[in-house]
């Protein structure tokens, strides 16, 4: 009878990892939620979590700042025909800080930035790993700014994480101004964390009503920092080549950032920026699209299919998406209609509400999010796809494509002065209730 009662973490190790080796992340990511003594084991052997997260897919990451939730959409699920419901992974993980949004995912890790800034505030940085519930509070720059656009990297030669960020300077601090930003942060800051699992952000503030333009500020007042893990402060870009206020639409592709361009001093449509080498850089687009598409977010995107830069068009022709590729990575006349999506196939949806891409996934398929509260997952090759719906997007909402990762966010800063914290316990089981799910609303083919 006791053996019977024995635990699954008192088999041999070799047996154990045989086992849960053959899970799917989503599964261990459960599991690691659930038992303490099980997420110790795999955080003590970083090579079985290595193993784990190259062999799984991003999902998708939804921070809905108006409910300050944070969701993790699972993409692998099936949906149940009876039930017509896709199942959202709802661990008991939470982020860290109040006032912070998750803006960028790399490598398992998140970074969160506090985004609606009052003008006596400082930018902040926050690293997190939400699985492990660990998080480091990065050091405060000196510098006021405003309008940051950021990008996070992880360099596997070095083991380290990298941040660049642009913005526009608005004045230099004071040396009485060191004593606040080296201290701890207010408690309140690292409290107040909601139940159920679901993050907690305190943003009572609204998005920045000030309506800057590109025009009220000098080339001069353009300014960039660059961290490297570990390190106790932001090294200084003084030499910007567009506006912060012009670019969206990150995209990471081998060791670069790019963005779209709206910058008319800037000759291409797409610019760069390399983390090994610190450089900035200029990629031409596809012949028709001009400065004036890098204008509309919401409807030229960038992301990356099958390990090229692509651009999403939907302002050319309303109807459809035009999907670039750039077959040869900085040649202009490589670019190529690779794909065209008929979103008339999609019905009402299409007439009421803009998609933005997120992923493309190793099936073919591409995901789109609408801050109206739907999810498009499109096969390309099969021209085919679902809508479902996601209450949690009907808000102003940030959607990124995120691994979770068991590696320990202390990989990424063994021998470093960085102080690796807790957040609160994560011992609580998951709860379901009808908004942990998503809805599916219809299928279509084109």
């Amino acid at each position: 009878m006791a053996a019977d009662n024995r635990s699954l973490i008192e088999l041999p190790p070799l047996n154990l990892e045989d086992i849960l080796s053959k899970l799917p992340l989503r599964s261990l990511v459960f599991c690691c939620c659930l038992s303490k003594p099980l997420l110790n084991l795999l955080k003590n052997d970083p090579g079985f979590a290595r193993t784990c997260f190259e062999k799984s897919e991003s999902q998708l990451m939804i921070n809905s700042a108006f409910c300050r939730k944070v969701h993790l959409i699972d993409l692998d699920a099936d949906t149940h025909p009876a039930l017509a419901e896709r199942v959202e992974i709802q661990p008991t993980f939470k982020l860290p800080l109040h006032g912070f949004e998750v803006t960028h995912s790399c490598n398992g890790l998140v970074l969160l930035e506090n985004c609606n800034m009052d003008d006596n505030e400082v930018h902040r940085c926050v690293v997190c790993n939400p699985v492990t519930g660990e998080y480091i509070m990065l050091p405060v720059s000196t510098v006021f700014s405003k309008h940051v656009s950021s990008a996070f990297f992880y360099c596997p030669v070095t083991n380290q994480f990298k941040i660049f960020r642009a913005f526009h300077r608005v004045y230099l601090l004071s040396q009485d101004s060191e004593s606040f930003l080296n201290s701890d942060p207010d408690p309140r800051i690292r409290s107040n964390l909601f139940p159920d699992g679901i993050y907690d952000f305190d943003s009572d503030s609204d998005h920045d009503n000030d309506f800057d333009s590109d025009s009220n500020y000098s080339e001069s007042d353009r300014m960039g920092e660059f961290l490297i893990g570990g390190s106790d402060y932001w090294e200084p870009i003084d030499s910007i080549p567009f506006s912060p206020l012009t670019i969206h639409s990150p995209c990471y592709l081998d060791n670069a950032t790019h963005w779209l361009c709206a910058d008319e001093s800037v000759h291409n449509l797409i610019v760069s920026f390399n983390f090994e080498t610190g450089q900035f850089g200029e990629i031409p687009g596809p012949t028709h699209l001009k400065k004036a598409h890098a204008n509309v977010p919401d409807y030229v995107n960038m992301v990356s299919l099958d390990g090229c830069l692509s651009i999403f068009d939907n302002y050319t022709k309303k109807t459809r998406f035009d999907v670039w590729k750039m077959k040869e990575y900085g040649v202009k006349g490589s670019w190529t209609k690779a794909f065209v999506i008929d979103t008339t196939a999609w019905g009402v949806y299409r007439l009421h509400y803009s998609f933005t891409p997120v992923i493309c996934r190793n099936n073919g398929e591409v995901v789109m999010v609408s801050n109206s509260g739907y999810i498009i997952l499109h096969d390309l090759l099969k021209k085919r796809g679902r809508i479902v719906f996601y209450p949690a997007l009907e808000y102003p909402s940030k959607a990124v494509a995120h691994t979770p990762s068991l590696m320990p966010l202390s990989d990424v800063t063994r021998g470093t002065n960085m102080v690796v914290r807790k957040v609160a316990s994560r011992s609580a089981p998951p709860k379901s209730n009808k908004r942990n799910y998503l809805q599916l609303s219809t299928t279509y083919s084109e």
